[in-house]
């Protein structure tokens, strides 16, 4: 029984955070009937914050903090509990498959209690990443705009959320530029030097160029983007900075790789933004590059005060960052028409072929048959993050295997952050389940284990609206063709862009129907679809594509180009 005395000897024990001995004691003396909602989720807090925990000790802390969102109502600790049961049950599923049956229950627990929490910005943090895990982009869709309009959300979820759109064909590019620049008015301007209007580029021998990220690794994509154009970029006209974010266990990975293609490599891990800025200035930086954007919001941040004399985005974020105080983003003609060019805040700065260029990788590369030729069947394949695989995804990836009677399809995410059997769910609605294959990127663990996955597909299907990138220059290095839609804006053009730059034109659609027509016409066309894998195994590493040194001269021309305008 609670008595008075037993409720200060809790409240003791958890300051003391001897979590175990409060765990003991509730158990011994409380009985459940007598458990309060806080005080159940009051357990469930210790047993989470237990150094040693089991997989039955997240599955207990689970069941109290249902207790108390049961026994709470609308209450603060109905709340408390409903948030982090969410939350906790997601970190587990991302670990472990067996918690995914807690995921549902989340779910329930979320429309039982929106009427009460539905502008509580806990809440809606929380319903977010579990309808984000959950591949529920109606649900999504609906969280991510009731955030947008919370005036208590934070400046992270706004920007998340405010991202997240790229991934519906419900906002046009007028309305996210014209959202993206609302937000960028929440973010924080800090401290600067100012910038002498007396600076004059034009005469200077060596360009300072810096790039900004968080992502100098091998581990990472914009590792294979960056590596080359560093390395080839002209020494005698350009000194180069890189200044690194470490991102949990980045700080050595790769690293060394990237280190000796610049002149001064800068951790700035450990200083917050203000301190940044100002170790940024005394490097006298004559154009800075952004090359973390709505990946790293937190940092981004630093953007929205003049740092340089010139500011460009790059890479990161295919898309505007809507920040007043970032000059340029860089393009291609592919990407954005001249026509589109004043929906994006930014003057674009075109490269003369493409945006950016991949380094490939270090072993070798082979040439193999494509599998149709040894297998009764057609392999269809997609290795792109399944957030990137929209409800109008499905249905003409279901349309296709339809259509093509002796075919199959295969999946793997480039994440852990989402629920494969919702996508298998998904496809079952088109009753094609049975010829969807999942992999698990657990069983992938390395780079040349996830290329060799390649060699299981015949012919790669792009995503839409967001595209592959990474994915589908790797498809290419690897010799399987891949099939894009031409899109609306820069962030849906990128395929359309990498396979014009290509020079398989026959690869491009201009709608959904010839999409979908296209891959039936490959797949019962085999000879000539051989052919193209054929032609394009011997020719893609001499296109634009990876011809890293054109690139960077390019790249460096452009820049040159600008300071001289």
């Amino acid at each position: 029984m609670i008595n008075d005395e037993l409720k200060l000897k809790i409240e003791r024990l958890f300051s003391e955070k001897k979590y175990e001995e409060l765990i003991a004691i509730t158990d011994k003396y409380i009985e459940y009937k007598e458990r309060s909602p806080g005080l159940a989720c009051l357990i469930a807090t210790c047993i989470i914050l237990k150094k040693q925990k089991t997989d039955s000790d997240i599955v207990s802390a689970l069941n109290y903090f249902e207790e108390g969102i049961l026994k709470g109502g609308n209450s603060d600790n109905g709340l408390s509990g409903v948030v982090n049961y969410i939350n906790i049950s997601l970190k587990a599923a991302r670990r472990k498959t067996s918690f995914l049956p807690f995921i549902k229950k989340a779910e329930k627990f979320y429309f039982q209690t929106e009427k009460y929490f539905k502008k509580n910005p806990q809440f809606l943090s929380a319903s977010k990443n579990l309808f984000w895990f959950q591949l529920d982009n109606k649900n999504l869709k609906k969280i991510t705009d009731q955030i947008s309009l919370n005036e208590k959300s934070s400046i992270f979820e706004k920007s998340s959320s405010l991202f997240f759109q790229n991934y519906f064909y419900s906002c046009s590019q007028k309305e996210y530029t014209d959202k993206v620049k609302k937000n960028s008015l929440l973010f924080p301007k800090y401290k600067v030097q100012k910038i002498s209007d007396q600076i004059n580029l034009k005469n200077k021998k060596v360009i300072n160029i810096g790039f900004v990220s968080a992502d100098f690794t091998d581990q990472h994509s914009t590792f294979y983007f960056i590596k080359n154009t560093l390395e080839f970029l002209d020494k005698k006209k350009f000194k180069i900075f890189l200044f690194s974010y470490n991102r949990g266990n980045n700080k050595f990975l790769g690293q060394e790789k990237i280190k000796n293609l610049c002149n001064e490599f800068i951790d700035l891990d450990k200083y917050d933004n203000q301190d940044s800025i100002n170790i940024i200035q005394e490097k006298n930086i004559d154009i800075l590059f952004d090359i973390m954007g709505y990946s790293f919001i937190e940092r981004l941040q630093i953007f929205n005060s003049r740092i340089a004399p010139i500011q460009i985005s790059w890479l990161a974020t295919c898309n505007t960052v809507g920040l007043d105080n970032i000059d340029y983003m860089i393009a291609d003609k592919n990407l954005i028409s001249p026509n589109e060019e004043q929906l994006y805040p930014e003057k674009i700065l075109k490269l003369p072929e493409i945006w950016n260029a991949h380094c490939g990788f270090d072993h070798k590369r082979e040439i193999y048959k494509s599998p149709c030729e040894t297998k009764d069947y057609f392999t269809f394949g997609s290795f792109n993050n399944f957030h990137k695989i929209s409800d109008e995804v499905v249905l003409s990836w279901s349309k296709i295997l339809k259509k093509c009677e002796r075919s199959k399809l295969i999946l793997k995410s480039s994440t852990f952050d989402c629920n494969d059997h919702i996508l298998k769910e998904k496809f079952q609605e088109f009753g094609v389940e049975d010829r969807v294959d999942i992999l698990s990127l657990r069983n992938y663990p390395y780079k040349k284990d996830h290329l060799n996955v390649y060699k299981e597909v015949d012919f790669c299907l792009d995503t839409f609206p967001y595209n592959g990138v990474t994915t589908t220059f790797e498809a290419l290095w690897m010799g399987v063709p891949v099939l894009v839609l031409k899109g609306f804006n820069f962030n849906s053009n990128c395929g359309y862009s990498i396979i014009k730059n290509s020079k398989f034109n026959q690869l491009i659609s201009n709608n959904i129907e010839e999409y979908i027509n296209k891959a039936v016409y490959f797949y019962k066309n085999k000879n000539e679809f051989l052919q193209l894998r054929k032609n394009l195994n011997e020719n893609i590493l001499s296109t634009s594509l990876f011809d890293t040194k054109k690139f960077s001269k390019n790249f460096g021309e452009s820049l040159l180009r600008i300071i001289k305008y």
